[in-house]
């Protein structure tokens, strides 16, 4: 039985074979604009591949994280900002009460403001974002803070957790980004007792003097209000340095993204430029290829037994 064998046509198809997997690789990473979609594709770059995807994914998470995070910081901010300006509505109010000419009736109208600016404050201390209270530390699922006018502070202190939290930068930094109601509203001293620039006492004072018609208990109020409005204050630069760190952290973050998308851009995508031009040596080849084979003369068994 005879065999049909030709080894230079056997060779020849192999090989046209290999040139049309390569032009239906180089057209595939020019449509989908990727050079290594598989391992096999570059075996080589598929470990920084891998590495550059993750890095980028954990840089997109912490932006996230740090973009939520402002948007938090900047909402507390605020409400510090607007609570010092509360204490500049009861230093006119106590600076209206020491006035020797204000009468009974007209210190008590001014207590019943005094009141509703002590109101305002626990409010702002119970102040929520995204579902959790702001000022509450840890237990940020309650306030921290309700009125009770027959305390000295005028309130009830509801819980005392700190504010651990923190957030992490691209580099890995942490910092924290928080106060409790208890820092900003009730300074106390070391052994708990009432500190000197407590807001909530201070405010309180002067709702307690205006009541009982007390010009020299108003006068003092209006001291402890002016020390509490300075503590106040300068808590509230705790938030602006805060702001400008997240700021420097978002910019550092994008930087990285940047850097690391280009990266993985070099090593898994398609240079287009270059891929084309493979594309069309590839094709001429092809051509070539088809055209020579075409020419060579087809002859057989029968052709030499004539």
């Amino acid at each position: 039985m005879l065999q049909s064998f030709d080894p230079v046509r056997e060779k020849f198809l192999a090989d046209l074979a290999s040139l049309n997997n390569r032009i239906t690789k180089t057209q595939a990473q020019l449509t989908s604009g990727i050079r290594v979609s598989r391992a096999s594709d570059d075996p080589a770059a598929v470990g920084d591949i891998l590495q550059l995807e993750s890095d980028i994914g954990r840089v997109t998470q912490v932006t996230a994280n740090l973009n939520n995070v402002k948007s938090e910081v900047t909402s507390a901010s605020g409400i510090v900002q607007d609570s010092v300006s509360l204490l500049d509505q009861a230093r006119s109010l106590a600076a209206q009460g020491a006035s020797g000419t204000l009468s009974p009736s007209g210190r008590l109208a001014l207590a019943a403001q005094a009141e509703q600016i002590l109101s305002a404050l626990v409010n702002a201390s119970r102040t929520t974002f995204a579902g959790r209270y702001l000022f509450s530390g840890d237990s940020s699922s309650q306030p921290a803070y309700d009125v009770n006018l027959s305390n000295a502070t005028g309130v009830s202190r509801l819980l005392t957790a700190p504010a651990t939290r923190l957030i992490q930068d691209s580099n890995g930094v942490v910092f924290a980004v928080s106060k409790t109601a208890q820092d900003l509203f009730d300074h106390r001293n070391p052994d708990d007792s009432i500190a000197a620039d407590n807001v909530f006492a201070a405010v309180n004072s002067l709702r307690v003097a205006l009541t009982n018609n007390d010009q020299a208990g108003t006068a003092a109020a209006a001291a402890s209000i002016q020390k509490a409005q300075d503590y106040l204050s300068q808590q509230g630069t705790f938030y602006g340095a805060v702001e400008n760190r997240l700021t420097n952290a978002l910019d550092l973050s994008q930087k990285f993204q940047l850097q690391w998308s280009g990266a993985l851009s070099a090593e898994r995508d398609t240079d287009v430029a270059a891929a084309t031009t493979d594309l069309s040596q590839e094709r001429l080849s092809q051509q070539a290829a088809l055209q020579a084979q075409a020419s060579m003369p087809r002859n057989s068994l029968f052709d030499f037994l004539k």
